[in-house]
């Protein structure tokens, strides 16, 4: 550990007890937890299988893998490291007989979910009021990340929310009668178990003294009550995270976890990583200058010992088909490697223009977060068969390819069978075993169905036996499912085709990595999260949401459409503590670079096949001026900002005025903001290039800023 700082020495031999590392972007948080459990295991003699590490996603859960494994030279550690889905489901597997389920339960991922949903939503009553099967399962999966359920004991607030509740009743017996759990269930019933079952709590406890949190910001509920009653044995609890990148409250993670962590451990002892070894300091300053204006945080300044860097360089494009062009046209200057260069934005429908430009250019590039490889029809269909060999209860993947490819089967035959399931409680599969005999049905019907029977009967005995790639191959020739393909899109069979071949390669990939059965196989399937396509190497430009980007870094960085509805997005506009997301987006997108950071922002933009006018984004204020290269305006002593007015020019407001005016500032001043307009100071705190100002402006809004960095006017006299 000699190469590390003395911060991080300082935390990696901590000890035992409760402990959190406040780890700035960059700044080696990774390293901390590696260091971590490599002196555990090897300078404390801890035997590695009393060491659990738990982060978010696959990528990051096999990155520190590897490095713990290299740093203590073993082919094999012992100790528990994954993310917190994987270990939820490996207490499930082993403990949910507790609960009344069955471990041989199914994973559904977000499709399977929405076409549950969909039927549930489709078969409820005409007195409840239409809604979103989208918007159901997002209202269900918000109660389940926060551990609860509704409330119904008062009256619903709205007919809609009437029906969501007799949803959640609908959903998860659903559930129960598929067999099957949803992503949210891997951590609740996890925290169900820890919190409701002593003797399982206990025993996980004995087996894991040593907890590890990657990540720790953007923990929910579930995850912070399974670390919480996991360290509870031995009292060992070490968290890494950063507030100032907590950055998914829409999928449930709680930014008060990290906050309160000295509150809810006593003994708790927190260090601070504020040296960057990833960014040039003058993107660090500029990243800093905006999420200092943030109330929810508890501080921390990045700082690099490399200093210097280019400026950060800002682009104000008239459109977002000139910013596309201006984008396009550095990355094809040649200044970076294509492989090192992202191009970041804050929604999927900005790509749009970035990647017809490439197109035009000739530049590889790839979209991470597009349509997934697992999420495209022909896979959804080859594992919903297989998914039925694991387990035969789940109707969900029985309704999905019980026709697919034809077999004759109609809708009309399809409703008698689903209303003869309901109405007995059984499963479908059930069902069409003992449809032989139904005379409701016609021949063709009842032949279809039993010929499905003997299908899923023999392909589940040969599952036995045969790896995972045999199978799926069998699979496609008893069903013939590639003439299927071919028949039912002539125009693009064959990329469809190609699909199909490639699934194939990658089970065969699989049988010779790992000797995991079936259910091995679609429980890791299952646990695949958004960025684990990134493969970091290939010579070409990355296209990614500033979401998906997070934990990722590039030499070169474009952040395009740095306006106000994009970033800080339109959703976030009520609301101050969204708006504080919103900027760690923007600082979290702003440190991915390591060398070259460059902000566009457009006069005006297409939506929904319209041209609107568009502001500068709030953010790009709170950059001092010199620390921002406008490009296209000549250099003099000005600093250039946008005009408040939708669709203004750049104006020159003197970059020296917020300095000269500060002393005047205080409580009741009028002040006027470039954006904003006329103000009025409510109070300041700190003092010097440290100085704050809290403004209510005429136009509504309540904005903190940093003066030292900020375009204010003084008027004379008060309101």
């Amino acid at each position: 550990m000699s190469d590390l700082n003395e911060v991080q020495r300082r935390a990696i031999t901590d000890g035992d007890g409760h402990t959190l590392v406040l780890a700035g972007a960059g700044s080696g948080k990774t390293r901390v937890i590696v260091e971590r459990l490599a002196w555990l295991a090897g300078e404390r003699g801890v035997d590695p299988r009393n060491i659990l590490a738990m982060t978010f996603t696959n990528r990051a859960a096999e990155e520190m893998r590897e490095r713990v494994l290299a740093r203590l030279g073993v082919d094999r550690l012992g100790a528990w490291l994954g993310t917190f889905h994987s270990f939820g489901l490996y207490v499930l597997r082993r403990d949910i007989d507790r609960l009344g389920r069955k471990k041989s339960f199914t994973v559904f991922d977000d499709t399977d979910q929405l076409s549950a949903m969909k039927r549930l939503v489709q078969d409820l009553p005409q007195t409840f009021a239409r809604v979103s099967p989208r918007e159901a399962l997002q209202w269900v999966s918000r109660l389940k990340q926060d551990v609860a359920s509704p409330d119904k004991t008062t009256a619903p607030a709205s007919p809609e929310e009437e029906s969501y509740r007799a949803l959640w009743d609908r959903y998860h017996d659903a559930l129960a009668r598929a067999s099957a759990v949803d992503f949210d269930d891997l951590l609740v019933l996890t925290s169900r178990l820890l919190e409701e079952h002593p003797e399982v709590r206990e025993k996980y406890q004995r087996r894991y003294r040593y907890v590890h949190i990657d990540e720790y910001q953007d923990t929910n509920r579930a995850q912070y009550l399974i670390a919480k009653r996991l360290s509870e044995g031995a009292g060992n609890l070490f968290v890494v995270g950063d507030e100032d990148q907590s950055i998914y409250s829409w999928r449930g993670a709680n930014i008060r976890n990290i906050l309160d962590f000295e509150r809810d451990f006593a003994d708790a002892k927190v260090f601070r990583l504020e040296q960057n070894y990833r960014s040039t300091q003058a993107i660090l300053a500029a990243a800093n200058a905006v999420v200092a204006n943030n109330e929810q945080r508890l501080g921390k300044t990045l700082w690099t010992a490399a200093q210097g860097g280019d400026r950060v360089r800002l682009y104000m494009a008239k459109d977002d088909e000139d910013e596309a062009r201006f984008v396009i046209d550095e990355i094809a200057s040649g200044g970076t490697a294509l492989n090192e260069t992202a191009v970041l934005y804050r929604t999927n429908g900005q790509a749009r223009p970035i990647e017809e430009a490439l197109r035009r250019k000739g530049l590889a590039y790839r979209v991470i977060g597009g349509v997934k490889f697992y999420a495209r029809k022909e896979i959804k269909d080859i594992l919903a068969y297989l998914r039925l060999l694991v387990n035969p209860e789940d109707d969900v993947s029985v309704r999905r390819v019980l026709n697919v490819p034809p077999r004759g089967i109609g809708g009309v035959s399809l409703e008698r069978i689903e209303a003869y399931a309901t109405e007995r409680k059984l499963p479908l599969m059930q069902v069409l075993r003992e449809i032989e005999i139904d005379q409701s049905l016609g021949p063709r019907p009842r032949d279809a169905a039993a010929e499905f029977v003997r299908l899923i009967d023999d392909l589940t005995l040969l599952a036995q036996t045969s790896k995972t790639a045999t199978l799926v191959k069998t699979l496609l020739e008893k069903t013939k499912y590639r003439d299927y393909v071919q028949s039912s899109d002539e125009r693009d069979f064959r990329a469809r085709l190609e699909v199909v071949d490639e699934f194939v390669t990658a089970c065969a990939q699989y049988d010779e990595k790992k000797s995991g059965d079936l259910l091995s196989f679609l429980q890791d399937l299952a646990l695949v999260s958004d960025t684990d396509e990134y493969q970091a190497g290939q010579p070409m430009v990355t296209l990614m949401t500033c979401h998906s980007a997070k934990g990722l870094e590039f030499d070169s960085v474009f952040l395009v459409g740095l306006e106000e509805g994009l970033l800080p997005h339109a959703n976030a506009e009520d609301s101050e503590m969204d708006v504080e997301e919103e900027r760690r987006l923007c600082y979290v997108a702003m440190t991915r670079a390591r060398k070259r950071l460059t902000l566009t922002a457009a006069e005006s933009r297409m939506v929904y096949g319209q041209k609107r006018p568009c502001k500068a984004s709030r953010f790009l204020d709170e950059i001092p001026s010199g620390q921002i290269e406008v490009l296209g305006e000549e250099e003099d002593e000005t600093d250039y900002r946008r005009a408040g007015a939708p669709g203004g020019k750049a104006r020159r407001v003197p970059a020296e005025a917020p300095k000269a005016d500060a002393g005047r500032l205080k409580m009741g001043t009028r002040v006027r903001h470039a954006r904003f307009g006329v103000g009025t100071v409510m109070y300041t705190s700190g003092v010097g290039t440290k100085l704050k100002a809290r403004i209510r402006f005429a136009t509504g809004p309540t904005r903190e800023f940093m003066v030292s960095a900020t375009p204010l006017e003084i008027l004379e006299g008060s309101r």
